[in-house]
């Protein structure tokens, strides 16, 4: 009799780790989604990467693609599932790219959707595909990134040691800030420049519905004033010929800071540079000339975090988190629209070891 109950309760806990499982060449890897919305229907497509044997893999393409619609964002994807004869399999997921339409009408829709598929894991990137459609951009491939959603995610990781126009926040941080009522929220971008895709400057959110793109210039600006911005490149004309520039890059993360007092919003931020690229017939033996530079870069820097803020207003965009650092102070929402904002930007240029600085 013991050895039956000891057999009945062991068979099941062996026999179980045989359950669900799942044979690696009978799951299709969903690498890349795309999502489009035209004429009152949803079209996806799926990048699906090709686990062929190694024996047969000779000229095989990297990905294949499947597409699907449907009148709801669940019936588009099952609809694109009919296409393929093995298990779908999203836990792999790099990037998802939707079209415009979707990102200013049915980002509600997509969210919902995808955080009910307990199959999907939310750390790939979400990006808004800009003058095209979203399966063009998945569609893009060539020798040298044959996996579209690869790449993307290979971009916008590398942009935060480049330009810094993207951003690297993915699906779970998105829909975080998205369902907070005291935060909006940005997504990277995507265009397709001479057959190739490059990244964009920021879409900016508010609530669910993109209201807005940044420019390149603000989206950096925005990257240094949240303190993620790793390089930014500056050109200022020649504090003695405006004829000529003098160009500079920082290094380091910018060190930025957000103060609230009553109705008052002071943000700073704080930035090390080194110069490039000089065309400035001056002496750069003294202080002085490293003096004017500074405040010469010092006054663009201050006119492109107002220009930011002025553009999140316009757009009732919170995507500094104004209205939370202003409820963990005060017990009490505000519209971020109504308070008065102050810039204060400081510029270090280093110069072969010596840093020199100026502090307004």
């Amino acid at each position: 009799m013991k050895k039956f109950l000891f057999l009945l309760f062991f068979v099941p806990i062996l026999c179980s780790g045989c359950f669900d499982y799942t044979e690696l060449n009978d799951m299709a890897i969903v690498s890349g989604i795309s999502i489009d919305y035209l004429e009152d229907t949803y079209h996806v497509g799926f990048e699906i990467l090709n686990t062929v044997n190694k024996d047969d893999s000779q000229n095989q393409p990297k990905v294949y693609l499947v597409e699907g619609n449907g009148s709801s964002i669940s019936e588009a994807f099952s609809d694109a599932t009919l296409e393929i004869a093995k298990f779908p399999y999203l836990a792999h997921l790099k990037t998802i790219v939707i079209s415009e339409e979707i990102a200013k009408e049915h980002v509600k829709e997509i969210i919902d959707y995808l955080i009910r598929d307990n199959h999907v894991r939310n750390i790939f990137y979400l990006a808004v595909a800009r003058d095209s459609s979203a399966l063009e951009i998945l569609k893009n491939t060539d020798e040298n990134n044959p996996v579209a959603s690869t790449a993307i995610a290979k971009l916008i990781d590398s942009n935060i040691l480049s330009n810094n126009i993207a951003a690297s926040l993915n699906f779970e941080q998105f829909v975080t800030n998205i369902i907070d009522p005291r935060k909006d929220t940005f997504v990277s971008t995507l265009k397709i420049e001479n057959g190739v895709i490059k990244l964009a400057p920021l879409a900016i959110f508010k609530e669910y519905n993109m209201v807005a793109y940044l420019s390149e210039e603000e989206s950096v600006t925005f990257n240094a004033m949240s303190g993620e911005a790793k390089e930014m490149h500056f050109k200022v004309s020649c504090p003695n010929d405006n004829e000529n520039f003098i160009a500079l890059t920082s290094f380091d993360k910018p060190k930025s800071g957000i103060e609230i007092e009553d109705k008052t919003v002071k943000i700073s931020t704080e930035i090390e540079t080194r110069i490039v690229e000089n065309h400035c017939n001056m002496d750069f033996k003294k202080v002085e000339t490293y003096e004017k530079i500074q405040e010469s870069v010092q006054e663009s820097l201050k006119k492109s975090m107002k220009q930011l803020m002025e553009k999140s207003i316009e757009y009732d965009s919170d995507i500094l988190k104004i209205k939370q650092i202003y409820y963990q102070k005060n017990k009490k929402d505000i519209s971020f629209t109504k308070l008065n904002y102050e810039y204060e930007a400081k510029v270090i240029i280093n110069r072969n070891g010596l840093i020199f600085e100026v502090e307004e």
